[in-house]
């Protein structure tokens, strides 16, 4: 089920979405206008770094890449909490506009714990809700495997070379 706080100005909200899970961890969408945002900003660092050197992408981007595109409310940060209110995981999703469609694009996702298999079909909900058409993601082979149960498919190759 998702919730959204209602009657409460935008930027006194400290959350825009919470994805309540029966068991194990929520899900919840942080307002970038929120004062606490740098705090839970300092508190995922070490996961976006995480995610980033398995992604093999450090030479192109770093944490602090993912930190100005969530200030900048460009990317939005979702933080995975347990039942004692710690932070189990972060993830960043960004946008992905292309002449025909636009989509959602998952630009950081690292996790002490992480449910798949119930959160990632609520959190594609709630921007379908919104007008994205799409989720893409990149990732090393071993994503595909656990990505297909949830519709993901193979879709490209990316291949790059140092100029």
């Amino acid at each position: 089920m998702l919730t959204e706080v209602h009657g409460i100005l935008d930027q006194e909200k400290e959350f825009i979405l919470e994805i309540p899970l029966e068991h194990g961890l929520n899900y919840k969408f942080v307002n970038y206008k929120h004062n606490s945002l740098f705090s839970k900003l300092s508190k995922c660092y070490d996961y976006f770094e995480k995610s980033i050197q398995r992604s093999l992408c450090s030479d192109i981007y770093n944490a602090n890449d993912l930190v100005k595109r969530v200030v900048k409310g460009t990317s939005d940060l979702w933080i995975a909490y347990d039942k004692d209110k710690e932070i189990k995981g972060c993830f960043v999703i960004g946008f992905a506009r292309y002449p025909q469609s636009v989509g959602i694009l998952t630009e950081a996702m690292s996790a002490d714990d992480f449910d798949f298999k119930n959160a990632i079909p609520k959190i594609e909900e709630y921007y379908k809700e919104l007008g994205y058409e799409f989720s893409e993601m990149a990732g090393r082979r071993g994503w595909e495997k656990i990505m297909a149960p949830l519709g993901y498919e193979f879709k490209t190759v990316t291949l790059r070379k140092r100029l």
